[in-house]
């Protein structure tokens, strides 16, 4: 029987200590005779009676235990209580199978956020198959609930276990490191472990791998409906077909032909003369903004030497919306091939909707908070990961170490609290895939009642205890970091902090480096590369200065960027979800570049895991 998650949050205070549990145990439990439609759906409501826990109501009602939880917010809080009244979808029958269609069928119920797209790439079937089986569905849309049959793959090519690997997903593997390293495609990967869903792999997962030379496994992944040979494209619902547009395995660069690439940057020209530029001093906060316009540059200059035509458009926006509008009614800019900018939150919504009209790819270069309008524009790309895409990473991180303690620790503010559910939210999805893992561990301590006793009695003695603080509060960190080291000797202690630590002043690194202080960052630089050093010279010499930060994020923007074009053309867009070879290292960030949903925009999946050692050096450990 499978095994499934127990999650145990414990929340400590001065008084008492409290203890709930996701548990399943089995049970017997008659369904309820309640039925109610929320929003068009449906639910069963059922009191919640001694003895019953999340497992047993799975079975009883047919549906998975994260459904229950995401239709039952007050399950992550709270956990299962006598004399709750939950939610439960209603799952239609499942067609009675005889001896045949069991054999040649799985029967499979529809999950939250799950599509025809997604089960095609999950069975490997064909879209039509599915349509085939089930012609209840009506303009491809399915109902989370929804019992479907989809066919199995021929199992005359099933392979026995002494044909396989076993493979630990490690930090950084991908479908296509696997396929590389074990010389196998990635569709037989895929055939052999069905739960990985739209090619994502997870830390700590256990992958069978195929040896080599099965050739017959590889005809499985056909579709023989279909006579045209796949195409990148076929994969992203947003392709569109117009003049110009190449599919992406049929473009072929010519440096003949050059691309536009608009840059739109509040530079403030007539305030920022040459003279003052020289002696060091900009208008107002503007600098960061010249930094990366020449880190710019000098991409450019690399990207010719390489073959690559372009034509830069640099527009100053003075951080002004009517400047912006003015520049977008341009005749000019329909015609460009990427936007690069603008840096303001409203002022970059105004080009981005352009964008959209126009069918030109934009770029979000500076940190904003793009959540909405990415979900709705498939021609963005934010080079920033949100919040929810950062903590998603650091959980994966952390899930590595599931068999320790889990300790959070704040200062009670709302701020910290919701990033703590954000972390339980993604810490839960991200244990669903361990099926070895019986129970998580997660204790919260609020310092502001608890104090350190609390974060002692939390810690465990024999151990390893992951403390995550998600603080940006000086004076906390430093009190609470300090206390920490002085007990290092007596626990093993594994700190995950924020980024805005490394400004502090009143910490000593020497106890981060006790802690095995990690934190996630987008930037990195590792002033050792060669092609770190090759930049710091070429810009030294070129504008006779020192490179900032946002020098290294304007040249890895655009080296990226052209170099995308330059291999699938301007509609690039569409051939990322198909290439996972992009994931492309730069000098500061890393892009890994991945739409939200199937109709959103882009948002880069990156985040750098960062380690303070005991040298007090900053270690990239992902």
């Amino acid at each position: 029987m499978k095994t499934v998650i127990k999650l145990l949050f414990a929340f400590l205070i001065i008084t008492q200590s409290t203890t709930t549990t996701f548990s399943q145990e089995n049970g017997s439990i008659k369904k309820s005779d309640k039925q109610i439609f929320i929003l068009g759906k449906k639910y069963y409501l059922h009191k919640v009676k001694r003895g019953q826990t999340l497992y047993s109501l799975s079975n009883t009602y047919k549906v998975s235990i994260q459904q229950i939880i995401s239709e039952n917010s007050a399950l992550l809080s709270g956990g299962l209580q006598k004399g709750m009244e939950i939610k439960i979808p209603v799952v239609e029958n499942i067609p009675e199978q005889n001896s045949d269609s069991k054999n040649n069928f799985i029967y499979h119920t529809v999950q939250i956020e799950e599509t025809l797209y997604s089960l095609k790439n999950k069975y490997l079937v064909s879209k039509e198959e599915i349509l085939k089986n089930n012609p209840e569905i009506k303009d491809d849309k399915i109902k989370v609930g929804q019992v479907l049959k989809i066919p199995k793959v021929n199992n005359k090519s099933d392979i026995s276990q002494g044909d396989y690997y076993f493979h630990k997903v490690k930090p950084s593997e991908t479908l296509f490191s696997l396929s590389q390293q074990y010389r196998v495609k990635m569709e037989s990967i895929k055939r052999l472990n069905p739960e990985i869903i739209n090619g994502v792999l997870i830390l700590g997962q256990t992958l069978k791998i195929p040896k080599g030379n099965y050739s017959s496994m590889e005809t499985l992944v056909i579709d023989h409906n279909n006579t045209e040979e796949p195409k990148y494209y076929d994969y992203d619902p947003l392709y569109f077909e117009e003049a110009g547009t190449i599919p992406c395995d049929e473009f072929q660069y010519n440096r003949f032909v050059k691309f536009k690439v608009a840059l739109m940057l509040p530079l403030f020209i007539n305030e920022n003369n040459s003279a003052s530029i020289t002696k060091g001093k900009y208008y107002e906060k503007t600098e960061k903004f010249y930094e990366l316009y020449q880190g710019l540059l000098v991409a450019i200059n690399k990207l010719k030497k390489s073959g690559i035509s372009l034509e830069l458009y640099v527009y100053d926006t003075e951080g002004n919306s009517d400047k912006v509008q003015k520049i977008l009614n341009t005749s000019e800019l329909e015609n460009v091939d990427l936007i690069i900018g603008p840096v303001y939150s409203k002022n970059f919504r105004l080009a981005a909707n352009f964008a959209h009209n126009h069918k030109i790819n934009i770029v979000s270069p500076v940190p904003q908070n793009f959540n909405k309008l990415v979900k709705t524009n498939p021609f963005i790309f934010v080079t920033n990961p949100s919040l929810e895409t950062k903590v998603t990473n650091l959980s994966n991180q952390m899930a590595n170490s599931y068999d320790r303690s889990i300790i959070v620790i704040h200062n009670g503010t709302s701020e910290e609290k919701k990033t703590i559910e954000l972390f339980k939210d993604r810490l839960v999805k991200t244990f669903t895939s361990y099926e070895n893992i019986n129970e998580i561990v997660f204790k919260q301590v609020d310092y502001k009642i608890s104090g350190i006793n609390g974060v002692l009695d939390a810690l465990s003695v024999g151990l390893d205890n992951i403390v995550l603080i998600p603080s940006s509060d000086e004076a906390f960190i430093s009190d609470i970091v300090t206390r920490l080291s002085y007990n290092k000797n007596r626990y093993k202690i594994t700190v995950y902090g924020m980024k805005s630590w490394e400004s502090f002043r009143n910490i000593q690194i020497e106890y981060l480096a006790n802690l095995n202080c990690h934190y996630g960052t987008t930037s990195y630089i590792d002033y050792n590369n060669k092609t770190v050093k090759n930049f710091i010279y070429q810009y030294r010499n070129t504008f006779n200065s020192e490179p900032g930060l946002y020098s290294y994020l304007g040249y890895d923007i655009t080296y990226y960027f052209l170099n995308v074009m330059k291999k699938y053309g301007k509609h690039f867009q569409f051939c990322l979800p198909s290439d996972p070879n992009l994931k492309k290292n730069g000098l500061m960030y890393s892009f890994n570049f991945q739409r939200i949903t199937p109709l959103s925009g882009f948002e880069n999946n990156w985040l750098n895991i960062i380690k303070i050692d005991k040298n007090y050096n900053l270690i990239k450990v992902k």
